[in-house]
């Protein structure tokens, strides 16, 4: 048996293998070429992050009056609608405060309308005196003007009688006229004097009293004024009664405000309330989320380099990781102003230390169309608060 040496075998089997060697990476090029062809494709005018979540209202319950809680009407996760009672409080405080309100409040607008009478009684019987005095002030003007008038006459006969003694004086020293003519004259021009002293004297009480008469009035004046004050006491107690109506409507709805009302349609979440404790005003007992549709949306970050072509009103198409193979649509509402970064507890300082440069995200609002078949039917998928979404933004 002959043998071939090594260096004299045919390099056919070596240039083979090489061969099939190179068709093999070639065709391994192709299909990378391809798949990335594929992706660029599915990709072009799309932009998506997994960086997002169901997002929606969270209507935190709390009283708005401190007590006592007597009955907790729900459990957790139970669905309510708007309006239902999900809490009531003891009632007995605020139902006697009410009373005692309601109380104060017939007192003052009994006290009203008697006030009023007492101030018309007490102005009519101030002016029916005024009255009575500016009556007794005319005729004392008149009883005045008459006793002017004697006063004058009185006067006019005193100068007479000076006139006819002083010539029948004169006749006397002549001896011209009697004795008894004299004495007659100074009789006369005596009686005379006597007349006009009494009728100035009646002239000046005249005056005296027209005069007092008329500070009369001016006081009859002012007893109306001060009659006239229980008017403005009368509006004082008028604004006192709408004052404690305004006590009485708070009273009512303090009591109203016993029973704690479910704000909107939705289920209920974390509920920390018994019935027993006592609990304060503003005090958090439960929580009512909203899951209808047109209530929820999308938060998604998406990293700014993302955002270049993102507007709102774009269309947008989201998987749920809780419901696989059901596609949601919805479209761009709005970007929020600033970064997540910029709105956090501590924001960063980038002129206060070193500096690294590193991709931000922008949160994204996205609303659910209302519309959309996925949401419908008996056994439409319920999105809830905080599931994981895989949102795409359409930008063409």
């Amino acid at each position: 048996m002959s043998t071939t040496p090594a260096s004299s075998r045919p390099a056919g089997n070596g240039n083979g293998r090489l061969r099939v060697r190179k068709r093999f990476l070639f065709a391994l090029l192709l299909l990378a070429v391809a798949v990335a062809g594929g992706y660029y494709l599915h990709t072009r005018g799309k932009v998506s992050t997994d960086d997002a979540q169901m997002d929606g209202h969270i209507h935190h319950v709390t009283p708005r009056v401190a007590g006592y809680v007597t009955e907790v009407l729900v459990a957790d996760n139970q669905p309510v609608k708007a309006g239902q009672p999900l809490v009531r409080l003891d009632t007995v405080e605020f139902e006697v405060a009410l009373a005692q309100e309601r109380a104060a409040l017939a007192a003052l607008r009994q006290g009203v309308p008697l006030e009023r009478d007492q101030t018309r009684f007490k102005v009519s019987g101030a002016e029916a005196s005024r009255d009575s005095a500016a009556q007794s002030v005319l005729q004392a003007a008149q009883t005045e003007r008459a006793a002017a008038r004697e006063a004058e006459s009185a006067a006019s006969v005193l100068r007479q009688a000076e006139l006819d003694f002083g010539r029948i004086l004169a006749l006397a020293k002549t001896q011209a006229v009697a004795q008894a003519e004299l004495d007659s004259a100074r009789t006369a021009l005596d009686t005379a004097k006597a007349g006009a002293d009494a009728a100035r004297a009646r002239l000046d009480a005249a005056r005296k009293a027209r005069a007092a008469l008329a500070k009369q009035v001016a006081g009859r004046e002012s007893d109306i004024g001060l009659a006239a004050t229980g008017t403005v006491s009368a509006e004082i107690k008028a604004s006192e009664v709408q004052a404690q109506e305004a006590r009485v409507r708070q009273a009512e709805l303090d009591l109203e405000h016993c029973t704690v009302l479910a704000p909107v349609d939705g289920y209920v979440a974390q509920r920390s309330v018994e019935p027993g404790r006592l609990v304060s005003r503003g005090q958090a007992l439960l929580a009512v989320v909203p899951l209808d549709p047109a209530a929820l949306w999308v938060t998604a970050n998406y990293k700014e380099t993302q955002l270049t072509r993102v507007r709102p009103g774009q269309r947008v198409t989201f998987d749920v990781d809780a419901y696989p193979g059901v596609e949601f649509t919805g479209r761009v509402e709005s970007i929020q102003a600033g970064t997540g970064a910029v709105f956090s507890l501590f924001p960063p300082e980038n002129a206060s230390g070193n500096f690294v440069k590193v991709v931000q995200r922008v949160p994204v609002k996205i609303v659910l169309d209302p519309d959309q078949a996925a949401l419908k039917g008996p056994d439409a998928p319920v999105l809830r608060l905080g599931m994981s979404v895989l949102p795409t933004i359409h930008l063409d």
